[in-house]
């Protein structure tokens, strides 16, 4: 019985001083012991980006036109990890005097030399004249990689902006280009 004992203790002290490799470069043929290897799981990309928009909002709605208008504007994102972030922005639409604070969430796929996203925003449309509403933007979009910490992009919104007496659609088509901070 103090055989057993003394097994079960020689096992538990070194199961609990044993402890894992720090990741690190793996060098050696593949399947060899050597270097110390990685865990594509095990570490957080945190980046923080500015994007620098410009296209054309297209507005579909009842009483209004099918008119097109300049639209530029920017965004922060906080990348948490490679595939998801918090953004917010501020986009401006020319010919209705409209500005658009913005703030949601981006997911992204990186696969390389492109970095494809989804977004979904919540907003406040707030024109010149009138009162302001509220609204919820999904969205879609795909990076090219121009170098390690900038990007140019091509996205598409389209804004469900909601008021008292009917929804007003809105899609947005803009290129960006995000510098990584």
């Amino acid at each position: 019985m103090k055989r057993i004992l003394d097994i079960i203790a020689a096992v538990a002290i070194a199961a609990t001083s044993a402890t894992a490799q720090d990741v690190g470069r793996t060098n050696g043929p593949e399947e060899s012991e050597y270097g110390k290897g990685g865990n594509p799981f095990g570490s957080a990309i945190r980046q923080i980006y500015l994007n620098a928009a410009f296209g054309s909002g297209f507005f579909q709605g009842a009483n209004l036109s099918d008119e097109t208008g300049f639209m530029y504007g920017f965004e922060m994102e906080y990348g948490m990890d490679n595939w998801i972030g918090v953004q917010g922005g501020y986009t401006y639409l020319s010919d209705r005097d409209l500005s658009i604070y913005s703030v949601g969430t981006n997911f992204s796929y990186p696969w390389h030399p492109f970095v494809y996203n989804v977004s979904l925003n919540a907003g406040l449309y707030d024109p010149d004249i009138g009162d302001g509403s509220f609204g919820l933007t999904p969205g879609a979009g795909i990076d090219i990689v121009i170098g390690e910490n900038v990007r140019l992009g091509l996205n598409y919104r389209h804004d469900f902006i909601f008021t008292d007496a009917v929804t007003t659609n809105m899609d947005r088509v803009y290129a960006g280009l995000k510098f990584f901070l």
